[in-house]
Parts: structure tokens; C-alpha cells; sequence
């Protein structure tokens, strides 16, 4: 009797133990056991360090499933292609955003899923969710290396710079010290008595010159102000050019119009004087022979005139000639 509730006792521990082992399975491992479907959605990271299949996938903080696979992408050897299996009715979004994180700075990496908006619309299972790079700390201390770098290397620039600029400014010292010396102080102090002097000498012609130029300034006073009325009157007059052009533009335009058809009647004249005097060509050279010819004839008689002027009076008529040998 005793034997058999050794025996219960020891059964009852063993299925106390047994269910305590599956329970921290289900809660601590994330085993599915009563295989539950899951749902499935991918993500790609650039790196995925601290992830492995079972590695926890939360939503907004929550356990929502676990990695199924997290794998080299065998389309691009450049990024990490994860695999995650959450519970059904897990609101991820389409605006949703994956990342790796982890509680604490001891803690696991997991994958956060961010809850997105609320009025975007859901992510069809199977879809990609978008990923968000983490800055890692080897990241981040090579920035801080860089920066270093870089200040240290900006600090001895500038300390060449200090030097640099405080040799010029001894330089400078120097050169200053050279120019004050008593020697050059003395020649500073005869050049500004020169100075002085010739000021002195030139003030009674400056002044009469600034004289004589305020005497010209008010001379050429009411020159400028006739001038100003001239202009004035000028303006005025061209304001009634204007006036009298707009007020008599049509009488203005009509006797344009008549003065090109004039100019027309004249242009069309003179084409018709040339075609007449191109007609008459031949008839006008025949009457300037014969007025040359008639020329001739009334000089040789006026020439002979002169020389008998009584040939006016008494004729004479002369014989016919006759023809060699003739009777």
C-alpha cells in the first residue's frame, strides 16, 4: 500500500514536470504545439545580427510571433532576407515598418514590427513589410573615429595657422619699428612742416578761387533758370503739337492722301512725257538737224552782211555756172 503511493506520488511529479516543461515551451521557446496557423510576412535587412530562427517578433512591444528563417537573399548577396510567422489577426499595416531591436543593452535582438496609422489599410499576408536600418555601434565608433581624425587634424592645421600668423605678426612688429625709428620720424615731421607751409601759401589763391566760382554759380543761377523756363516752355509747346496733331489728324491724313495721289498723277505724267519723247525720238533729232542747219545759214548770211551790208540793196545775180568745156 505504502509502494503504491510512492508510485502516485512520483507520477503525479513526473506529469507536474511534464506539463511545466511543455508550458515553458509554448511561453518561453514560442513551440507552436497545437499548431495554430500562422501568418507569414518577409522582411530584408542589411544586417541582421542577433537574429536566428525563433527569435521573437513583437507588435508595438507585444509577442506576436516568432523568425521562421533568416537567411543570406539568394537574389542579392547584399541583404538579409527574414522570414516572419505572427499570430492571425495581427493588424500589420501597409505603412508598417520592421527593425531590429532589443530590451536593454543585454537584451536579445528581436524584431519590432511598428503598429503604423490607423486608417492604412492592412498588409495581405505574404507581402514585404518595409524594413528600417538601426545604427550599429561599430557604426557609430567609426564616426567617432573620423571625427577625431578630423579634429585632430583640424587642430594642428590651426596650429600651424596660430604659428604662421604670429610670425607675420612679428613681422609686422618689426617692419613697424623700422618705419617710427628717429630718422624716419624726423623726415615724417619735415615732410607734414612742408606741408603745412605749402598749405599756408596756397590758402589766399584757394580761397580766391572758391571765390570766383561762387561769383560764376550765382551768375549762371538765372542762366539756369531761363533755361528751366525754356524747357518748360518747349514742353508746353510740344504738348500743343500734340494737341493740334490729334485734333487735326484726319485733316492731316486726308492731305497726305491727297499728296501721294498727286505724287502718283505726277510719277504716271512723267512716264508718259518719256514713252512720247522715246517716240519722237527720230522726229526730234531731224528738227534739231534742220534748226542747226537753219542756224548755219542765217550766221553765214549775218556774216555776210557784215562784210557787204550794201548786198541789201543791190542783188546781183549770179551767172550759172558752167561746166567745164561747156557752152
Amino acid at each position: 500500500m505504502a509502494r503504491t503511493d510512492e508510485e502516485i506520488k512520483v507520477g503525479v511529479v513526473v506529469g507536474v514536470a511534464v506539463v511545466l516543461f511543455l508550458v515553458a515551451l509554448v511561453f518561453v521557446g514560442g513551440v507552436n504545439l497545437l499548431r495554430k496557423k500562422k501568418v507569414e510576412y518577409t522582411t530584408y535587412f542589411k544586417f541582421a545580427g542577433g537574429l536566428e530562427s525563433g527569435s521573437l517578433v513583437r507588435y508595438g512591444g507585444f509577442k506576436v510571433g516568432t523568425v521562421a528563417s533568416a537567411a543570406l537573399d539568394p537574389t542579392d548577396s547584399t541583404r538579409i532576407k527574414v522570414v516572419l510567422q505572427v499570430n492571425p489577426g495581427t493588424p500589420v499595416k501597409i505603412n508598417s515598418k520592421a527593425r531590429i531591436s532589443s530590451l536593454g543593452f543585454l537584451g536579445e535582438n528581436y524584431v519590432e514590427v511598428s503598429p503604423g496609422t490607423r486608417d492604412a489599410p492592412p498588409l495581405p499576408p505574404g507581402s514585404e513589410i518595409p524594413s528600417a536600418e538601426i545604427v550599429q555601434l561599430a557604426d557609430v565608433f567609426n564616426n567617432v573615429n573620423n571625427i577625431t581624425v578630423n579634429a585632430t587634424k583640424l587642430v594642428n592645421d590651426l596650429d600651424d595657422q596660430v604659428m604662421l600668423l604670429s610670425k607675420n605678426s612679428n613681422q609686422l612688429i618689426n617692419n613697424l619699428n623700422d618705419v617710427v625709428n628717429p630718422e624716419n620720424k624726423q623726415h615724417f615731421g619735415s615732410l607734414l612742416a612742408n606741408s603745412d607751409g605749402m598749405l599756408k601759401e596756397s590758402r589766399p589763391h584757394i580761397e580766391k578761387t572758391l571765390g570766383n566760382l561762387e561769383t560764376v554759380s550765382n551768375k549762371m543761377s538765372p542762366t539756369i533758370d531761363n533755361l528751366n523756363g525754356t524747357v518748360g516752355k518747349a514742353g508746353k509747346l510740344t504738348d500743343h503739337l500734340d494737341e493740334v496733331v490729334v485734333e487735326n489728324r484726319k485733316e492731316i491724313h486726308d492731305t497726305l492722301v491727297r499728296l501721294q495721289s498727286s505724287l502718283a498723277d505726277a510719277e504716271r505724267m512723267i512716264n508718259d512725257l518719256d514713252d512720247t519723247l522715246g517716240a519722237n525720238r527720230g522726229n526730234l533729232d531731224e528738227t534739231l538737224e534742220n534748226i542747226r542747219a537753219a542756224s548755219e545759214n542765217l550766221k553765214e548770211f549775218t556774216d555776210t552782211v557784215k562784210q557787204h551790208p550794201y548786198s541789201l540793196i543791190r542783188i546781183k545775180t549770179e551767172k550759172d555756172r558752167t561746166p567745164p568745156g561747156g557752152k
